[in-house]
């Protein structure tokens, strides 16, 4: 597979992002979830969620806590990799999916890191902050040993994060993302420059003209989240935005691939 480049595509589609896998289909962050974007022709990568558990393996998952989206219960932090695989991470989505559990990154690499490229978006936890640098360093690692290395982004809404990021591995390719309390006003160049950024990654209630302008202008690339219906997608293109995230990535495919043909 090819190297992955963020860069502007200049008037070529965008990149199609199953935002957690297919996740509207499949429960997300799963390995059904990230398979079912695999097999459908066109999605060129997947988005997913990181953080460490109690023995420090890195696993995806969203939520800080385990509630939500698996029969666990409380912080994922405060349990073992073990006993994370115990709990059943597809019956809140729907019987079938009962089989599933939450995954560590390299099984996600392993399963489909060789057919798409991977969005990496590091969590961090308010009320658990890691030691500096052991989180970045823990993913930083099951990249590499998965041979991921030129096939992964780094994305992180803690923009620290990133650039610990960019320290401990200059080359990595990071995409800073758009929190609109802490960063309003501040246009996307100002934001990516102070970390080495080299995608910005906003919501799209909040993505303008401006911003996309002024990205693509310093050779940014503007992602946004998250397009779950062919209006949204659509409406977004104008932007001329150079990745779309959508829970509904197979559904959107057609018209987002189709743009500019």
């Amino acid at each position: 597979m090819k190297p992955y480049q963020p860069k502007p595509l200049h008037n070529k589609p965008p990149y199609v992002i199953a935002h957690r896998g297919v996740s509207a289909k499949v429960p997300e962050n799963t390995l059904a979830s990230f398979e079912r974007a695999a097999s459908v022709s066109g999605i060129d990568m997947i988005e997913l969620d990181v953080r460490l558990s109690k023995d420090e393996e890195v696993i995806v998952l969203h939520d800080r806590t385990l509630q939500r989206t698996s029969t666990g219960n409380g912080p994922a932090r405060n349990y073992s990799m073990e006993e994370i695989r115990r709990f059943d991470a597809g019956s809140w989505f729907h019987p079938v999916f009962s089989h599933q559990c939450i995954p560590t990154l390299c099984e996600v690499f392993q399963q489909v890191g060789d057919r798409l490229w991977v969005d990496v978006e590091i969590k961090s936890d308010w009320l658990h902050r890691e030691p500096p640098g052991l989180l970045e360093e823990k993913v930083l690692d099951a990249v590499h040993r998965c041979g991921m290395d030129d096939r992964v982004m780094f994305s992180s809404f803690d923009h620290q994060l990133l650039a610990t990021i960019k320290k401990m591995k200059p080359s990595s390719v990071t995409g800073i993302s758009y929190n609109f309390s802490y960063d309003f006003s501040r246009l996307p160049s100002t934001l990516a420059e102070r970390v080495g950024a080299s995608v910005f990654v906003c919501a799209k209630r909040e993505l303008t003209h401006r911003m996309v302008d002024d990205a693509h202008s310093h050779g940014i690339a503007v992602y946004v989240y998250t397009l779950n219906s062919v209006h949204d997608a659509q409406r977004m293109l104008t932007y001329g935005v150079d990745g779309i995230l959508s829970n509904n990535a197979d559904d959107i495919l057609d018209v987002v691939k189709s743009h500019g043909a």
